[in-house]
C-alpha cells in the first residue's frame, strides 16, 4: 500500500474497493478490539512487496492466585481520574475526507463545543484569522496538499498559543516525532475517547496570548 492509504486503513468505513464491495469496517474493528484489550496494532506495507499487521497483546505475568479474592463492591472501587476539558472550545477541524470531517464535527458538537470545519490545510492560516479566537486545532496526519505537521509548523509562529491535538490511523511507531509535544489521538476513536484527547491537548503549556488593552 502507498503511505496514504496505509495512513487511514484503521478509519471506519474507508475502502479501496468499488462500492458495495467492501464496508471498510474490518481493520477498524480489529484496531478497535485490540486497543479495548490495551494493546496496540502496526502495519509495515511496501508497496509491490505485500503488508504485514502486527498485533501487541498485554501478556498476564502474574502468578496464579491460591486463595480465591474477595470481590469488592462497585462503591468501594476506586474512580479512575480523567481529565474533563471544557466546553464551549471554538475548534477549527483540519480534514481532507468529507466523511471523517462531518462526524468529527459531529462529535465535536454533542460535546459542547463549537467547530469549525476546514477540508484543505492551506486554508487554515485564512480561517484562523477569520474566525479569530480559536482555541485547539484539531487536524488530520496525512492529507494531499500538506500534512498535519507541516501545516502545523508553518502556523505556530503566528498562532502560538492555539492547542493542537493530531488525529491519525497510523498506530506504528514511526514519525512520531513529527508530532512534537502536541496530543495524538489514533483513529478510529470513541466519543469519550475524542474528549479526553481534547482535555488533553488543552491542558498543555503554551504561551498566554497578551491581554487586549481597553481603549480610554
Amino acid at each position: 500500500m502507498s503511505p496514504d492509504v496505509a495512513e487511514r486503513v484503521f478509519e471506519p468505513f474507508f475502502t479501496t474497493k468499488e462500492t458495495g464491495k467492501g464496508t471498510g469496517l474490518g481493520l477498524s474493528q480489529i484496531f478497535g478490539l485490540v486497543r479495548q484489550l490495551g494493546g496496540e496494532i502496526a502495519i509495515a506495507s511496501v508497496v509491490g512487496e505485500g503488508t504485514t499487521v502486527t498485533l501487541y497483546l498485554p501478556r498476564d505475568t502474574s502468578d496464579p492466585a491460591t486463595e480465591p479474592q474477595p470481590v469488592l463492591p462497585f462503591a468501594d472501587l476506586p474512580e479512575p481520574v480523567q481529565p474533563v476539558a471544557p466546553t464551549g472550545l471554538n475548534v477549527l477541524v483540519v480534514e481532507d475526507d468529507p466523511r471523517v470531517l462531518a462526524a468529527t464535527i459531529g462529535a465535536l458538537e454533542e460535546l459542547g463545543h463549537h467547530p469549525v470545519a476546514c477540508d484543505d490545510p492551506t486554508h487554515a492560516a485564512a480561517m484562523l484569522a477569520r474566525h479569530g479566537a480559536i482555541d485547539l486545532i484539531i487536524s488530520d496526519v496525512l492529507m494531499p496538499r500538506q500534512t498535519g505537521p507541516e501545516m502545523i509548523a508553518a502556523l505556530r509562529p503566528l498562532f502560538p498559543d492555539i492547542a493542537i491535538l493530531f488525529v491519525t490511523g497510523f498506530a506504528g511507531e514511526a514519525a512520531t516525532s513529527e508530532f512534537g509535544e502536541h496530543e495524538v489521538l489514533r483513529k478510529p476513536f470513541t466519543l469519550s475517547g475524542l474528549e479526553r484527547a481534547v482535555a488533553a491537548a488543552m491542558g498543555t503549556d503554551r504561551p498566554t496570548p497578551p491581554r487586549q488593552m481597553a481603549a480610554e
